[in-house]
């Protein structure tokens, strides 16, 4: 039977498990894209657990939705996602590169 396009990249991307319906499955992540709206929570949650670095072959931490700066709070959170950025081994792309899904399509797929 022929594959979709996700369950092609799925499957070659599968660690663990069967590609059956309702099961469980564990994949190879070649990829990650953040951005300032939620990756400062995300990141937050790596440091709790004490992950050293990123283990993809590219992740990307793109500043391009909190880019008001009306108070300190934006500011803050664009130096620790780019801190973050260096000590996880991640691209940083700072405010006004430009929107996060266009600019990884462009220069990373």
């Amino acid at each position: 039977m022929s594959q979709t396009i996700t369950e092609k990249i799925i499957s070659k991307h599968l660690i663990e498990g069967k590609m059956e319906a309702g099961k469980e499955i564990a994949i190879k992540i070649d990829q990650t894209l953040t951005q300032d709206a939620t990756g400062t929570m995300a990141y937050l949650e790596f440091e709790a657990i004490g992950i050293p670095r990123v283990k993809t072959e590219l992740s990307v931490s793109y500043v391009d939705h909190n880019t008001l700066q009306t108070d300190f709070r934006n500011p803050d959170d664009h130096l620790y996602l780019q801190t973050i950025a260096a000590k996880y081994g991640l691209y940083f792309s700072r405010p006004g590169n430009g929107i996060c899904h266009q600019l990884h399509l462009e220069r990373f797929a």
